[in-house]
């Protein structure tokens, strides 16, 4: 059952973190609750109605960044004490604003991640955990993958639960080595099953980056299960809540994209929720929770968004929204607007025609950017947000990079003439329209060619300020790491092999590899009682596997795919010599690895050909009107006009598929030429020689032309299989 929610605008604050809206628990029956929010300008607000009024009932001083608020409390009392993570410190307040802590971590890095169960206080900076009770050590814990959310459950002792960014949820019981339980996806937001203004001490919502939502549930043996998992494909989550709005307990979800969904939870939990709401904000939510702000009668949903818009949706009735308005609020808006627009011209005085301030003076600009991989399109798409509105972005890379069309981008891109040999290959600008807080771009590099992506971003409000990002591109960007507990058991092969000894620690190696490949950990994974560290990728283009071993003085690295060794043995010793170490490098092939990589490319091949020729056909009927009358056409043709829409969408998520598909043939035969016969050829060369069995797609004629050595080819240069 579907249902209408209304927005109402409460407030405006500075730009916030996740996690960092709380709404006070309920004193009475049937009276409006008051809500907390903290922002990036380190200022703390309580808001609440007073007579009658929605109002700000108190307002900290400006400080450090605060990156989460929770709530906390006695175990056995409602949780009414505000704790703000502003740095590697902790501070309180009361529900009044009175400050009555302040604490020091002694944490070195940032605090991401908090909660507050009781006198325990759970805290996480990068990959580091730690617990204090009454504010001492309590316990700690290193995780080596980069923390992203924790909650602590009242279960025995305490129970701690952490989201890992190595696809896992840890479960940390006292001195006990942690509980795993491996998710598809990496896990992003913890929150407690809260029902009845009761948190669960035994089901923990979970959501992942990749947009999936779960319920996990802890068992009498301290390790959790999934209960349900909702396995569609969206936005990440950014925050969650359980709350009643009507006619039962509702997931609320809130996600990166700007977008709020409500699903009905049935009372099985092995049924999968039902969607009954969905709103989109324009802006990704940084809060989403429960609660009765606006009216103790009906329910809402409170949302903070990222540039500080706090809203509610409301179950009250529209009409009845408009008759409570008044003079009254109508005057207390306008007075809004003029402290509104008196802060603008403080902060923004040329923009508002005032000529006689500096225009030089330095303007800060919030901006808010995340590059991530997408394993299906084997492509990144590299997300921007502002505080305000975008005016344009610069793209400019000394690398060659695809940029890709993307669903609902109304920006307008333009690309502009560029000379490689002076380091610019590709420079583009998106112009976007007015009132655009956040902008999408898609795009896709090249294997073996790293770089540097450079976005610079300007504001419509204040067009003199710039930021600019740096992103880099690793060698091997589009390789997916895998997370599994033993990596043994991945299978593949025949393997080529690429050994390194040489004067090197594993924290150099690791350094080293986080230049070639996408979301290296922090440290080093290594298990207990172990020297050896070991990744797992895989290619989300052709599906090969690459094993990483490692430790001090010497590496080892597996991979089906020669092209994989060899553009991961060029960076490793390209860094060695700037570094001047001395590396021992060997290379051993594996004779049948080339029919293992022909073996997933064929089959890639022919579909994405028998796609392309579809896609000629359904527009060759466009040119010559014929699919008006479908019923003229032979039955193989209808088929195709009838499946015209799913097909074309296939086609635009492999545009350039099939040339992409002949390089990497290819690159493939000038690395193994290089590799097996320790000769260079260009890659027009490999082209020439491969072109017949490509446009047949004949994988035999493809197997004979690596294995059959033509003499015809360029002066063959030597390559030893030991590098000194």
């Amino acid at each position: 059952m579907t249902f209408v929610l209304t927005r109402v605008d409460y407030a405006s604050v500075g730009v916030t973190a996740r996690g960092t809206t709380r709404i006070f628990p309920a004193t009475e029956p049937k009276v409006p609750q008051r809500f907390a929010v903290a922002d990036q300008d380190g200022v703390l607000y309580i808001f609440g109605l007073k007579r009658g009024e929605f109002q700000v009932l108190f307002k900290s001083l400006p400080g450090a960044p605060v990156n989460r608020l929770v709530l906390g409390g006695t175990v056995s009392a409602p949780k009414d004490k505000i704790f703000l993570a502003q740095g590697n410190t902790v501070t309180g307040y009361t529900k009044k604003g009175k400050l009555f802590l302040e604490f020091d971590t002694s944490l070195l890095d940032t605090i991401t991640a908090m909660y507050v169960l009781g006198s325990d206080l759970a805290a996480c900076a990068r990959d580091v955990y730690h617990r204090y009770r009454d504010c001492k050590d309590a316990d700690s814990y290193l995780a080596g993958e980069k923390l992203y959310d924790v909650v602590l459950l009242p279960v025995g002792s305490v129970v701690a639960v952490l989201a890992c960014g190595d696809c896992a949820i840890r479960v940390l019981y006292g001195t006990r080595s942690p509980a795993v339980l491996r998710l598809p996806s990496v896990p992003t937001t913890l929150t407690p099953y809260r029902e009845a203004e009761l948190d669960s001490t035994d089901r923990v919502l979970v959501g992942t980056m990749d947009g999936k939502v779960g319920l996990l549930m802890l068992d009498s043996d301290k390790s959790l299960r999934v209960s349900w998992i909702l396995n569609r494909a969206s936005s990440e989550v950014t925050s969650m809540d359980t709350f009643e709005l009507q006619d039962g307990v509702d997931l609320i979800v809130g996600r990166q994209d700007g977008t709020v969904d409500v699903y009905t939870l049935p009372e099985d939990e092995d049924v999968e929720p039902m969607l009954r709401f969905h709103y989109n904000a324009g802006e990704s939510i940084s809060t989403v929770v429960g609660g009765f702000v606006g009216s103790g009668e009906y329910s809402e949903l409170l949302v903070t968004t990222y540039s500080g818009k706090v809203f509610g949706l409301t179950t009250k009735p529209a009409g009845l929204i408009e008759a409570a308005g008044g003079e009254g609020n109508v005057a207390r808006l306008r007075e809004e607007i003029q402290q509104l627009e008196a802060e603008l011209k403080k902060e923004f005085p040329s923009s508002m025609g005032l000529g006689n301030q500096d225009s030089l003076a330095p303007v800060v600009m919030s901006v808010n950017h995340r590059l991530t991989l997408n394993k299906e399109g084997a492509s990144y798409l590299f997300t921007v947000e502002l505080d305000r509105s975008i005016d344009n972005v610069l793209i400019q890379s000394d690398t060659p990079i695809e940029l890709l069309d993307v669903e609902g981008n109304n920006a307008v891109m333009s690309l502009s003439t560029c000379d490689p040999n002076e380091g610019n290959f590709v420079l583009a600008t998106y112009r976007c329209q007015d009132n655009t807080n956040r902008l999408e771009i898609k795009l896709r590099s090249i294997e073996g060619q790293p770089g540097t992506l450079q976005v610079y971003i300007t504001s419509q409000i204040q067009p003199k300020c710039c930021r600019r990002i740096l992103v880099p591109i690793c060698a091997l960007s589009l390789h997916a790491r895998l997370h599994v507990d033993d990596k043994e058991s991945i299978v593949g092969g025949p393997f080529n092999e690429l050994r390194l000894t040489g004067s090197f620690s594993m924290a150099e190696m690791h350094a080293w590899l986080a230049l070639a490949l996408p979301d290296v950990p922090e440290r080093p994974s290594v298990r207990e009682e172990e020297t050896e560290a070991s990744m797992i990728y895989t290619s989300t283009f052709i599906g090969t596997v690459l094993k990483c071993r490692y430790k001090k003085s010497s590496a080892t690295f597996l991979s089906e795919n020669i092209s994989t060794i060899i553009i991961l043995r060029d960076l490793l010793t390209k860094e060695a010599t700037k570094r001047k170490i001395k590396l021992d490098v060997f290379c051993d092939v594996a004779e049948a690895s080339v029919s293992r990589v022909l073996e997933l490319v064929m089959p890639r091949l022919k579909e994405v050909s028998e796609l392309t020729e579809k896609i000629k056909i359904l527009d060759a009927l466009e040119t010559w009107e014929m699919k008006s009358n479908p019923s003229e056409l032979c039955s193989e043709y209808q088929e195709l006009v009838r499946c015209e829409s799913e097909l074309r969408e296939k086609m635009l998520m492999n545009s350039n598929a099939l040339q992409r598909l002949h390089a990497a043939v290819t690159d493939l035969y000038v690395d193994w030429e290089r590799a097996k016969n320790s000769r260079r050829i260009s890659s027009k060369q490999a082209a020439l020689k491969l072109q017949g069995a490509l446009d047949l797609m004949d994988a035999t004629m493809l197997l004979g032309a690596f294995t059959i050595t033509d003499s015809s080819m360029a002066p063959t240069v030597s390559v030893p299989a030991l590098l000194q």
